[in-house]
């Protein structure tokens, strides 16, 4: 199951509003607003990434061109919010191992984030937040290795 079928689109954002102790204040929220605020630290956490790193790393401002970047370096969802100049890895609940550098945050249990509705993936016209790479399955979620690799990795120097 998967997002490309309604099943599949529902089955993601009944598991993404399991993380609040009222789930249906997420389904009003995003019904209301299109973004729902969502706790991080149970179901699953999130690594805050600075829009000008993710930008410079992959050498493109292109959401096309990001979102098959990231797809394919991550292996799991992204959230670009391009009014806050952030992108949000969705990564598994486990502390973070310490410092993820500069251009970086884990964000976990005591956290929030504004998680698009699983159907807005591609930029709109209000700068509002919307899934870069989308969720495909219940708890599909980013490899933290893979994540760690890329934060290694870094940007260029003017970043």
């Amino acid at each position: 199951m998967d997002t490309t079928t309604d099943a599949g689109r529902e089955a993601v954002a009944a598991w993404l509003a399991e993380s609040l102790n009222r789930p249906g204040n997420a389904r009003q929220e995003w019904a209301d607003t299109g973004v729902a605020v969502l706790a991080l630290g149970r179901r699953f956490s999130a690594v805050r990434l600075a829009e000008e790193f993710v930008y410079a790393s992959i050498g493109s401002t292109g959401p096309d061109t990001v979102a098959r970047v990231l797809r394919h370096v991550l292996c799991g969802p992204v959230i670009h919010d391009p009014r806050g100049q952030r992108f949000y890895a969705l990564v598994p609940s486990s502390p973070s191992s310490g410092s993820l550098g500069p251009y970086a945050t884990y964000l976990g249990l005591g956290h929030f984030v504004g998680v698009p509705r699983v159907h807005d993936t591609g930029p709109g016209r209000f700068l509002s937040s919307y899934w870069a790479v989308p969720m495909l399955r219940p708890g599909d979620l980013c490899d933290p290795v893979r994540l760690a690799g890329m934060l290694a990795m870094g940007g260029p120097a003017e970043v």
